[in-house]
């Protein structure tokens, strides 16, 4: 035996033990994953962070009884979904259609996803497929791009740039076929194999899917957030172990490659486009972009990202979230003059945006929306209990909570 059939028998004794263990963690039973301890968990969590829910607070109350129900109905092949609820939103501009699943099938998919789909999927995901998973999201996902960043500067310096890609219509274009396919792959036990089939087959029953095509995963359901993220996992390993780039990222829908070599980045571009097409996705000519570092910014995430020619790695808020920002705030003034808002709602917009700005290097822009915002709801924060968290220095008066910029002195009419 040469050198080379000796490599190719190491080879193929790692991959058959890399089969053998995924065929372990895809072989969990369905007695095991849908018990009806997992389905109380589950249920329990689906009610964190939507308390303030009708729904939510009689499911929670009667938690014990709604989870009998779906235990037996599972059990017994009686389960019957019951529609999506469908709403539409407006995010940044852009009309998105959602179809929310009500929450007792939300804990079914919880505890399936939690005991057995995001273990057995996960195992083939690339370190940096950031979304949906523990300890990841969006500050592991930036973390990342910095850390991408700042090593391409220790090699290459501002060489080279960033090609920027993103999927058209990504969770409304997975076919389902394919879908099933990976997942009996996955799936040993039939039962939960079925189940999941019955989770991507009641997708066709959304308000936007095509009925004559079975396409499509709904927003917001767990079971599509992690469909979601293995889809696209041919196009991860083709960019880390095929092309063996070290500076590469996704998170869900939207990636990047880095390279000293825009030539190189444009050789990509074309792969990802005919590995998109074989996966029966779309790109979209848009938001595929190549962008060279020197002298250019580029946005990531809702974030304008430019590498320095000293080696910094600089984040500041896209001009679109800052302006975004400013029209909630008129809308959310106006809404609370005509009693269609309440104000500790408003706050909570406001602090949820504020989290998303603390990220970057705009200090002075968040102090001056923070300016704005105070000005325009003084008489709402002046009569909160405590002070509202923000860059501006709260002062405890006889009228209420003052805010000031931090040197500023407090003038005698403000409290006339």
């Amino acid at each position: 035996m040469n050198s080379q059939e000796r490599h190719e028998a190491r080879y193929q004794r790692r991959k058959a033990r890399r089969l053998q263990k995924a065929r372990e963690a895809g072989g969990a039973r369905f007695e095991e994953v849908m018990s009806f301890k997992n389905l109380c968990a589950a249920g329990k969590a689906c009610c964190n962070g939507a308390r303030w829910k009708t729904s939510t607070i009689n499911f929670e109350t009667n938690l014990l009884g709604e989870t009998q129900r779906t235990y037996d109905s599972l059990y017994n092949g009686t389960r019957v979904f019951h529609g999506f609820h469908s709403f539409s939103t407006v995010e940044h501009g852009k009309l998105r259609n959602i179809d929310a699943l009500p929450i007792q099938e939300r804990a079914i998919q919880k505890c399936l996803c939690a005991n057995l789909l995001t273990g057995v999927y996960s195992r083939s995901f690339i370190y940096d497929n950031a979304a949906s998973l523990k300890d990841k999201g969006m500050d592991f996902m930036l973390g990342r791009l910095r850390k991408h960043l700042r090593d391409h500067y220790r090699k290459y310096g501002t060489e080279g740039g960033i090609y920027q890609f993103d999927f058209k219509g990504y969770f409304g274009s997975l076919p389902h076929d394919e879908i099933k396919r990976r997942a009996r792959e996955k799936i040993v036990d039939d039962r939960l194999y079925n189940l999941l089939c019955d989770f991507v087959d009641d997708f066709r029953r959304m308000k936007t899917a095509d009925k004559d095509v079975a396409r499509g995963v709904g927003l917001g359901s767990e079971v599509s957030q992690i469909i979601a993220l293995d889809y696209a996992s041919p196009i991860d390993h083709y960019v880390k172990d095929v092309r063996g780039i070290h500076g590469y990222g996704r998170y869900m829908d939207d990636g990047y490659v880095i390279s000293n070599s825009l030539e190189e980045l444009e050789d990509i571009r074309r792969n990802l486009y005919r590995l998109a097409k074989e996966l029966g996705i779309a790109m979209s000519d848009k938001k595929n972009i190549i962008t060279p570092f020197r002298h250019h910014s580029f946005t990531f995430l809702k974030m304008r990202v430019r590498l320095m020619e000293n080696g910094k790695v600089v984040m500041k808020l896209s001009r679109k979230s800052i302006r975004s920002m400013r029209r909630k705030m008129d809308i959310f003034r106006r809404w609370m003059d005509e009693g269609r808002l309440d104000p500790e709602d408003v706050f909570q917009s406001y602090q949820s945006w504020r989290a998303h700005a603390k990220r970057c290097n705009s200090y002075d822009t968040l102090r001056a929306l923070d300016e704005r915002f105070t000005q325009m709801f003084a008489a709402e924060l002046a009569g909160r209990r405590l002070p509202f968290p923000c860059t501006m220095k709260a002062s405890r008066t006889g009228c209420g909570w003052i805010y000031r910029r931090h040197g500023a002195v407090i003038e005698e009419e403000m409290c006339a």
